[in-house]
């Protein structure tokens, strides 16, 4: 009795230790899953994918292509307005996988982006093909009752071995043509040398850049263009951030500003022109007596500056130049990308009788809901609106239609880019209050500036 007793316990025991040891697996089971899946989307995640790729090329894959895709600024914008961020994502993961193939798609450590590789690629125009599909299904509209939700994505490829001797050589080559291609708005995809050494040459400029703030912002200066009436009377300037770099010579604004907002640079150089504008416009409305007001732009990264309405009033307090001297301009863009929260600081910096310009007004997203909604002073029309006045019509039209908005909203109208007395005397004839542009003169020197506008 004591012997069969002793069995039953024992067989008892062994059944507890397969049960525990069926729930430890269970576990691990669960805790690779958490570890290796994405939870949101479901997908492997990236670390499984290096570990693949480093096998693959082991291996002696004869090819293989290698790709990046990240949701675009539409989607960064639709992320700050709508909590259905998870639901979208599933979505856009669901219209991918039957393109590349489950098992080659990978959730990448950013939310927004997805990693995937194609193995045996026969020929550039069979990658070329498979991620022209890949972008136009992530672009396709959403279902009820997202169906005013779009956004589309930029990729970046690179091929095995054509571009890259190894894994690091292939991912950073892959990230180097995501990065070129978005910069340039354009959906791109596949690396070039071309490509690596437009990519290697911004790095050497952004040295160049970190260089010269360090150095006490070496190289830079500020060119002020004037702003003109109806009766052609200077009533204002645009503050213009220039640099000659050291050994390099100038560098057009819209190549350093874009690398400055691309390294988070631009909130050093945008403090910078903010105190060197309001302290040149300080001094020409005392010893001048000019009643002049000064425009200074701000970029979307600025925007996002939790501090960035505390460092402006603090240059005001410093410098001790009133609100109405400042006008501070923003794009369509920029505003779009959080307007709940851009809404709120241009409605604090307004308190001080600061003005907000909607720049290159009829290029961007903004819509009359969203005009009718943030605290805008004026808008000011796109260079490329005027460029062909007085002869188009289409233009001609358009200005039209933008000035009737101006008139319903009650804005003010600032016209750029003019350049002859034509468009002038038009665009004052259809109600246009400011004029800027080489009509008056380009942008110069605060020195130039004095001499010709404020004897």
């Amino acid at each position: 009795m004591q012997r069969e007793a002793e069995k039953k316990s024992c067989a008892e025991l062994l059944k507890q230790c397969r049960i525990e040891r069926d729930l430890e697996r269970e576990h691990i089971e669960q805790l690779e899953k958490l570890l290796n899946h994405d939870p949101d989307t479901g997908l492997l995640q990236r670390h499984i994918l290096m570990r693949r790729l480093s096998k693959l090329l082991e291996g002696g894959c004869e090819t293989l292509a290698y790709g990046i895709l990240r949701l675009d600024q539409n989607y960064q914008r639709i992320r700050h307005i709508r909590d259905r961020m998870k639901v979208l994502l599933y979505v856009t993961t669901e219209r991918l996988k039957p393109i590349v193939g489950e098992e080659n798609l990978y959730q990448s450590d950013r939310s927004d982006e997805f990693l995937f590789i194609l193995e045996n690629v026969k020929s550039r125009a069979e990658v070329e093909k498979r991620i022209n599909d890949m972008i136009i299904k992530v672009a396709e509209p959403h279902n009820p009752p997202a169906s005013d939700l779009t956004f589309g994505c930029n990729v970046g490829v690179a091929l095995y071995p054509e571009h890259a001797r190894n894994l690091d050589e292939l991912v950073i080559n892959a990230e180097i043509a995501l990065g070129i291609y978005e910069e340039k708005s354009w959906h791109g995809f596949i690396y070039s040398p071309e490509i690596g050494e437009a990519h290697y040459a911004n790095q050497s400029l952004e040295y160049n850049l970190r260089k010269c703030i360090l150095n006490n912002f070496e190289g830079f200066h500020v060119a002020y263009q004037p702003i003109v009436n109806s009766k052609k009377e200077i009533v204002a300037c645009e503050a213009l951030m220039r640099w000659d770099a050291p050994g390099i010579g100038a560098v057009s604004p819209e190549k350093f500003i874009g690398l400055a907002e691309k390294s988070g640079l631009i909130n050093y150089v945008g403090k910078w022109i903010l105190y060197k504008a309001l302290a040149q416009v300080k001094r020409w409305r005392t010893e001048r007596k000019a009643d002049m007001q000064v425009s200074v732009n701000l970029s979307p990264v600025q925007l996002e500056q939790k501090d960035l309405v505390d460092m402006i009033f603090t240059a005001m307090d410093v410098l001790k130049v009133p609100g109405e001297a400042i006008h501070l301009e923003l794009t369509e863009r920029a505003v779009m990308l959080n307007p709940e929260d851009i809404s709120t600081k241009l409605k604090m910096l307004q308190s001080r009788g600061i003005e907000i310009m909607l720049d290159d007004f009829g290029t961007g997203y903004s819509s009359l809901s969203a005009l009718n909604n943030f605290p805008i002073n004026t808008l000011k029309i796109a260079k490329e609106f005027v460029d062909n006045l007085p002869d188009d019509k289409e233009a001609l039209e358009m200005i039209r239609v933008i000035m009737s908005i101006t008139r319903t909203f009650k804005f003010t109208t600032l016209a750029e880019g003019i350049e002859d007395d034509s468009q002038f005397d038009l665009l004052v004839k259809e109600g246009c209050q400011f004029i800027q542009g080489y009509i008056t003169s380009p942008p110069v020197a605060a020195v130039e500036f004095e001499e010709r506008f404020l004897k």
